[in-house]
């Protein structure tokens, strides 16, 4: 077992030998320059004497210490760590252990695998265990780690714990790169000297496309650029592991994770998830693929075996959205972007390091599908990457799935009925490796207790150092052993430069869809045209089922004018004093009769109007009865009321509960009805159509689902969609500098009828939308300035069938 004992063993002469020459920083594992490579054997192998020339040098960066090395990876520690330097063949090493020689789990030369396998065998269970929590952190800016209460992320690390989600994302690049290192510096200081793995949400650098962006694009190479690029942001705030990308089939348009995904088509999202994955993943020096290095990112992708297929559209944050359900038999198609798309990436990681489970279960009365339990807990779902794709990579559940009703997030969906201890252990049993949101570390010890008791001493040890190898290579692949450190300064450079603001614009303005343009309203144009914009209304929003809060009403001009100057001469409304009811703080909150619209007479001169909306707000789906039960209604596409008394409305629902009678809830909703959230942008589009009498309008739709068109399309004359795009792109795309060139990731549906007869397991099963122009707004339909794009891309995956099942794996169902 590894010594506490720390020790600073950097040889005097190895420093007076060095270099001052400075390489780029590696990162990675790999060969020495000289080719040799150490047999696993002849371990532990003793330091050089101190006539050994060194083949490195070291500097002092802003609290951490580098060294670079002349054909070898690089490395970094804190001074104040305690942590040993040796020198073995010329080369440096960290001494994680203590024990003043190299350890094969040390030694970068090898492989992140053999390393992996050899510190799991070196650490004892209570090391192992708390590896496999992969926590929350809420503070990420302040050095004081003991910030945060009974989260602080010091308490988490005095336990163990070294993975942490951080909910914190704000702070500048420089605050956010200083508290990585005061982390790393904190766990380096303990025994093991095992760093902080740090992971995030897809966080926004720069305005870059979302997931349902990219696919618009149609582009995997695209996305493979913005993936590096991202991943390079990551790397420089310390993070080294996505939970992420997306890559969820949406064959049910109103499931409200849609934005996160890329689109309803398998193939399409197949290979923007290969290409995303790659960027992430490997290091590029000049254009070269050169695998995991210092740029590189680990990847959990997410949520396995696919959540999109929510009944009549509910998300499984919430109970009364937990069934995922199959209809259309096409359980197979949700796997395409997992098993032909993360485990067959094209370039040399070769396959995602990491994958979370859905929370959803996935329904069927005979159970076709396992187990009716959440996925961490269904050993159907994990057996298909497990057994039947051989997957060795780490999996994670996704947050909360251990935790009981009524917390943050606590989704134990089909499991309520046992301890939390047990629920550890169901997840232990289905070769999961780490428990997101978790930091319970008792409840997961009296697990492995079960685990011996029901496996004896050495098979419990064998299970638990399985994950634990599974979780280091995890730290091995991105250097993030060897290298845990980030410079500030750089941080600062990249995430605040201009360069990067510039990339993302130019990718976002290939994401933008032209989907109607009636007299070429939008058009390639020599100056920028001069345009109404029409302050935005925002109603107050009441609080929903899963949980966000309530808000005021809003009033704002939904477009910086002064950012957009160049593209578009904005003119627009007048905002006076709030005088509607207070606040909870005593202050006055908006209504619309502070807002003054602009006349006629006062838009008479503009080129067209510009109405920005968003898509439909669909809500829950589920209204709360205050008892834990809840009253299921429609989720709606369209703004005005939707009544669900249509022929296609399910009268009872597929999915639902076992009752004490032995019976079946319905979560049916025929017969009530829903209005949109955000109606009022619909009277918004309506007003100015009137108020322009006759000359264009064109609307901007922000879409978080796909939405029903006919209440306004034959009214309007230009209609541009897209999908969290920033100012500047839309400015270039409106005021004709760009040409458009997006297609729709996402059928656009007639009417709510199609909608409730959609299968929410199959994708592009809807009638579509026909403008007054005769476009059908289609899976793959967009415009330029010529008219409807009919290119490779079009051909490639609009005109064919969608898949129905992975083509690279048969899976038995």
């Amino acid at each position: 077992m590894a010594t506490t004992t720390r020790r600073n063993f950097i040889l005097s002469s190895a420093l007076a030998a060095a270099s001052a020459t400075v390489l780029a920083a590696c990162g990675t594992s790999g060969e020495a320059s000289d080719g040799k490579l150490p047999a696993a054997d002849s371990y532990p192998i003793k330091p050089d004497d101190s006539g050994t020339k060194a083949k490195w040098s070291e500097e002092e960066k802003d609290g951490y210490n580098l060294i670079t090395q002349y054909g070898g990876a690089t490395l970094s520690y804190s001074p104040e760590s305690g942590l040993g330097i040796i020198q073995v063949d010329g080369y440096a090493f960290k001494d994680l252990n203590g024990n003043g020689v190299l350890d094969l789990f040390e030694d970068w030369r090898q492989s992140p695998q053999d390393r992996a396998a050899a510190w799991a065998k070196e650490l004892s269970v209570d090391d192992e265990l708390p590896l496999m929590l992969h926590s929350s952190v809420m503070v990420e800016e302040a050095k004081d780690l003991s910030a945060g209460g009974e989260m602080a992320v010091s308490n988490q690390f005095d336990l163990g714990v070294r993975t942490a989600l951080s909910f914190a994302t704000q702070g500048d690049g420089k605050s956010q790169s200083d508290w990585n290192n005061a982390c790393q510096a904190y766990c380096e200081a303990k025994p093991n000297s095992i760093p902080f793995n740090l992971s995030t949400n897809p966080r926004d650098f720069g305005k870059f496309p979302t997931n349902l962006s990219l696919a618009a694009s149609f582009d995997p190479e695209l996305a493979k650029s913005v993936a590096d690029q991202i991943s390079k942001c990551y790397r420089a705030v310390g993070v080294t592991c996505l939970l992420g990308p997306q890559i969820d089939m949406c064959g049910e348009p109103r499931w409200s994770r849609i934005t996160g995904a890329f689109g309803e088509d398998p193939a399409l999202s197949r290979d923007l998830t290969r290409a995303t994955i790659d960027g992430l993943q490997s290091t590029y020096v000049d254009g070269k693929d050169t695998g995991w290095g210092a740029e590189s990112v680990g990847t959990q992708m997410k949520h396995f075996p696919g959540d999109g297929a929510g009944e009549s559209g509910r998300e499984a944050h919430g109970d009364f959205g937990k069934f995922n359900v199959y209809p259309g038999d096409n359980f197979k198609a949700t796997l395409v972007n997992f098993l032909d798309g993360g485990l067959k990436l094209d370039d040399s990681t070769g396959q995602a390091s990491g994958a979370m489970t859905s929370y959803s279960i996935a329904y069927s009365k005979d159970e076709e599908y396992g187990e009716l339990v959440g996925s961490a807990y269904s050993k159907f779902k994990t057996g298909i990457l497990r057994d039947q794709c051989g997957y060795d990579g780490l999996i994670c559940s996704d947050w909360g799935v251990t935790d009981d009703p009524g917390g943050f997030v606590s989704t134990p969906w089909g499991v309520t009925g046992l301890t939390k201890p047990e629920r550890f252990k169901k997840i232990i049993d289905c070769g999961l490796d780490q428990i997101g949101g978790g930091s319970d570390l008792e409840s997961l010890k009296a697990a492995y207790d079960m685990l011996v008791s029901e496996l004896g001493q050495d098979g419990a040890d064998e299970r638990i150092r399985e994950s634990a190898r599974r979780i280091l290579v995890t730290y091995f692949e991105p250097g993030l052993v060897d290298n845990p450190y980030t410079d500030s300064k750089a941080a600062v450079k990249l995430l605040e430069g201009d360069e990067l603001a510039t990339t993302a614009r130019d990718a976002a303005d290939k994401c933008i869809v032209l989907l109607k343009n009636e007299g070429n309203v939008i058009c390639e144009r020599s100056q920028k045209p001069k345009v109404y914009v029409p302050v935005k209304y925002t109603p107050a929003q009441a609080a929903g089922a899963t949980g966000n809060t309530a808000t005021g009403a809003t009033m704002k001009l939904p477009i910086e004018a002064t950012k957009v100057a160049d593209c578009l001469d904005i003119v627009s409304d007048t905002i006076g004093d709030p005088t509607g009811p207070a606040d909870q703080d005593g202050k006055p909150t908006y209504q619309e009769s502070d807002l003054t619209r602009l006349t006629a007479d006062q838009v008479a001169d503009c080129d067209f109007a510009i109405v920005f909306v968003d898509s439909p707000a669909t809500g829950d789906g589920a209204i709360p009865n205050g008892d834990g039960s809840y009253t299921y209604v429609p989720k709606t596409l369209q703004y005005r009321t939707y009544t669900a008394d249509g022929a296609n409305v399910r009268k009872t629902s597929i999915a639902g509960d076992k009752l004490a009678d032995g019976s079946q809830e319905n979560r049916a909703y025929f017969g009530r009805s829903t209005t949109a959230q955000n109606e009022s942008d619909l009277d918004s589009i309506l007003n100015t159509v009137e108020l322009m009498a006759g000359k264009p309008v064109v609307v901007v739709i922000n879409a978080s689902t796909p939405m029903v068109f006919s209440e306004f399309e034959d009214k309007v004359q230009g209609i541009v969609m897209h999908f969290g795009a920033a100012d500047l792109p839309l400015a270039d795309i409106l005021g004709g500098k760009v040409e458009p060139s997006g297609l729709l990731p996402l059928q656009q549906p007639a009417d709510m009828d199609t909608v409730e007869a959609n299968d929410e397991d199959v994708p592009r099963d809807l009638v579509c939308h026909v403008d007054s122009a005769g476009n059908a707004y289609d899976f793959g339909f967009g415009l330029d300035w010529k008219g409807v794009i009919d290119d490779d891309r079009v051909t490639t995956y609009a005109k064919v069938a969608p898949l129905t099942e992975p083509q690279t794996v048969s899976i038995q169902l």
